[in-house]
């Protein structure tokens, strides 16, 4: 299957997994092995989901977006990270949905992680 046929198949998952979650509220964070240890960066907690998708402008570097945003809010925040040079993406659905969420993978070796929040 080529870059273009799976990009598109991801990002039919992606709008899905979007759909189900919009507007749930969020934990983010990248994971990078070091020598002798892994890093953690979290860079946000609580802001709702808006959307994840996939950027298909470089079908040989593929890139997913993550979207987040508090429109109720008095001042809106809004927040978009995005994942260069994916490898891979892994799905995480659960039964009760408390643990859904995504580990996406790029070629550097690091892990985006996005997770819901039990509010």
């Amino acid at each position: 299957m080529n870059g273009v046929k799976r990009a598109t198949h991801l990002a039919e998952f992606l709008r899905y997994f979007s759909d189900i979650n919009e507007m749930r509220p969020t934990r983010m964070g990248v994971f990078e092995n070091g020598p002798r240890a892994v890093t953690d960066y979290w860079l946000e907690d609580g802001l709702p989901l808006v959307g994840v998708d996939v950027d298909q402008h470089d079908a040989d570097k593929m890139s997913v977006i993550i979207m987040l945003s508090n429109k109720e809010e008095s001042e809106s925040s809004h927040f978009s990270h995005v994942i260069k040079n994916v490898r891979m993406v892994k799905f995480n659905l659960s039964h009760d949905g408390l643990s859904d969420g995504l580990d996406i993978l790029d070629f550097d070796g690091k892990t985006t992680v996005l997770s819901f929040e039990n509010r």
